[in-house]
């Protein structure tokens, strides 16, 4: 059976074939392009100015402030004093309606984040401003020349599977990293929303390779679930995969519980969500995650409503 990515035991799971590796540094293309499937790829009015000839740019029409904040989900084992888990980001654009895709914000050369630090706190990717009206999705432009994995001292080399490259890069090494948020904005709205970059539904270290599949959940606001799970004597249970579903019965983000059992859902849309807990859970990377310390038996689950901008304590779960 597979395990659980952990940097402390350094993941020795196996992983399928997967995507030939990356190498360098990539920056945004200088110029903006057309696909033969007709988009437009529209740069903020900044980029622009940079010699760049983009074929719109945002200006006149009524608009609204579109602002990010990035968090991530923690890893069994590790932390920002042992570890470093360095994501490469050039920036994220916003897709309407019609696929084309609209730069929120950007950069020539890859903002280089330590995912791990945001655990905790938030990293301001910045904010852009956007015509009125609703955008279905969004993409976080990932440059995995610059994206690798540090532990004790060690650094891995860390391979994209499956690679999703937008259709507006030439060089075809930027990873395209979906995000499944709408958002709508009407003119002079100024909107918030959260991103969690989920490195524990992303990776899988096998052979010296973290072999990477981008797990980014997104919400409207800065909603938190937090709390605990304990088995029935009152010890913690630890590495048990904490599960918000939606209304609709879609699972909007995971969390892990630490040593002392504590766990932060964010990266949500304001709304209800079924908290559920599983001792047995397998990650879009293909991972197998066990719990530490629970009792035998299904564990209990809790229904709770969040606000835009909820902070949310559910106490003790019993697992």
């Amino acid at each position: 059976m597979k395990r659980f990515l952990s940097l402390a035991i350094l993941m020795t799971v196996a992983l399928p074939a997967c995507s030939a590796p990356n190498s360098g540094s990539h920056a945004l293309p200088a110029t903006s392009t057309q696909s033969v499937q007709k988009h437009v790829r529209h740069l903020q009015k900044a980029t622009a100015q940079k010699g760049r000839r983009p074929l719109d740019v945002l200006g006149g029409a009524p608009s609204f402030q579109f602002a990010l904040n990035l968090f991530d989900a923690p890893l069994i084992g590790a932390t920002a004093a042992n570890s470093q888990f360095n994501a490469g980001i050039l920036g994220v654009d916003v897709i309407d309606g019609n696929g084309d895709s609209w730069q929120l914000v950007g950069s020539d050369k890859a903002q280089v984040v330590n995912l791990l630090a945001l655990q905790e706190t938030s990293l301001n990717l910045g904010s852009g401003d956007l015509p009125a009206g609703t955008y279905p999705s969004m993409q976080l432009l990932l440059d995995p020349g610059t994206t690798s994995v540090t532990y004790n001292g060690q650094s891995y080399p860390v391979q994209i599977v499956d690679p999703n490259h937008p259709w507006w890069d030439p060089t075809q090494t930027i990873e395209a990293v979906s995000i499944p948020l709408s958002v709508t904005g009407n003119a002079g709205d100024s909107i918030t929303a959260t991103l969690d970059f989920n490195v524990f539904q992303s990776a899988n270290l096998s052979n010296g390779v973290v072999y990477l599949t981008p797990t980014v959940a997104g919400g409207l606001g800065q909603p938190t679930i937090g709390g605990t799970v304990a088995n029935s004597s009152g010890a913690a249970v630890a590495n048990a995969t904490v599960i918000a579903t939606d209304a609709n019965g879609n699972v909007a983000n995971t969390a892990l519980t630490a040593a002392d059992g504590s766990f932060h859902i964010r990266g949500i849309n304001p709304g209800g969500y079924t908290v559920s807990i599983a001792n047995s859970y397998t990650t879009a990377a293909g991972v197998t995650v066990t719990a530490s310390g629970a009792d035998a038996g299904a564990a209990a689950s809790r229904y709770v409503v969040v606000g835009p901008n909820s902070q949310i304590n559910l106490g003790s779960l019993s697992d």
